[in-house]
């Protein structure tokens, strides 16, 4: 099944060839490229199969959807250009994850229709990207008839498109980056830690790369809920973050804890571990109704 809509991209780099060739190959029209740099375009346009255009006119003469996939400062830049030229009946589309699209101003006066999509997924390289994009969720708000129209897309595509609200999209793009970046800066931390402990860094990774992995897969295990006396089917949920939750702070366990911060001797760690235990602490509290954590909180926020 191939789709209607002809996609033309404005941007080359990695989110912009990565995606051209991922939709291509399942089934999309890409019309091609267009790109300040002529080189770059080019070879994005030679990789995904798709043509190359010198200007912007001839890329939107046969495009009826634009994406657009430069970097977040661009966005608007670009629209403000396109939105001057005849888009009455197209999609807009761009791909950032913190900009919404309430980034296209006045949009309704030109005729178009628009839309953000944000594949949850880092694009690490240009040309591999796209063989494990199947797997990453895409987020979606914008006008209803350009998510209309771009069902025409996401039909073709195995992903999972979520739908979110244009006004809470920077809590949803905090929350990835969280989940992501932030992640990454603890385990940093965490190794950095071990090494002046006198545990050289490779054995740093060793040591903690089970400890991480095993965390994540009981948050994200599923459990079966059973199914009550009506007849309700059983269903599978998610362990989630309060039942897969151990360690000193889950246990209660105050006087480790203080050893701890008495020990983390840069500032930024020890507010770093006082912000992190402190949602650890809630956590605890969902899973251990039953028990005070007071203390904890004092230790944690100052004591």
């Amino acid at each position: 099944m191939e789709a209607d809509m002809k996609i033309g991209i404005i941007g080359a780099g990695k989110v912009g060839t990565t995606l051209a060739k991922y939709v291509k190959d399942h089934g999309a029209c890409v019309t091609g490229f267009y790109n300040r740099t002529e080189s770059s375009g080019r070879e994005s346009a030679e990789f995904t199969g798709t043509e190359y255009f010198t200007t912007l006119d001839s890329l939107m003469k046969v495009s009826d959807t634009l994406f657009i996939t430069t970097t977040d400062k661009e966005i608007e830049k670009v629209w403000d250009c396109i939105a001057k030229k005849n888009v009455k009946g197209k999609v807009i589309c761009h791909f950032s994850g913190s900009l919404s699209s309430d980034i296209f101003s006045n949009w309704e006066e030109t005729g178009a229709y628009v839309c953000s999509v944000h594949p949850i997924y880092a694009f690490s390289n240009k040309f591999t990207a796209y063989q494990n994009l199947t797997g990453a969720a895409f987020a979606v708000e914008g006008h209803r008839t350009a998510l209309t129209r771009m069902q025409e897309l996401f039909r073709l595509l195995p992903n999972r498109i979520v739908e979110i609200s244009t006004s809470e999209k920077v809590k949803y793009h905090a929350a990835t980056s969280i989940a992501s970046n932030h992640v990454v800066g603890l385990i940093s931390m965490a190794v950095e830690l071990m090494q002046e402990a006198e545990i050289p860094e490779a054995s740093a990774y060793e040591l903690l790369k089970p400890l991480v992995e095993n965390n994540v897969k009981s948050i994200f295990e599923k459990e079966t809920q059973e199914g009550n006396a009506s007849g309700t089917e059983q269903t599978a949920e998610y362990r989630g973050c309060a039942q897969a939750l151990t360690g000193p702070i889950e246990r209660n366990d105050t006087e480790t804890v203080r050893k701890h911060l008495k020990h983390l001797d840069r500032r930024q760690w020890e507010l770093a571990y006082r912000a992190v235990g402190t949602a650890v602490t809630e956590l605890a509290e969902k899973k251990h109704p039953e028990r005070s954590y007071e203390t904890m909180k004092k230790i944690l926020g100052h004591e």
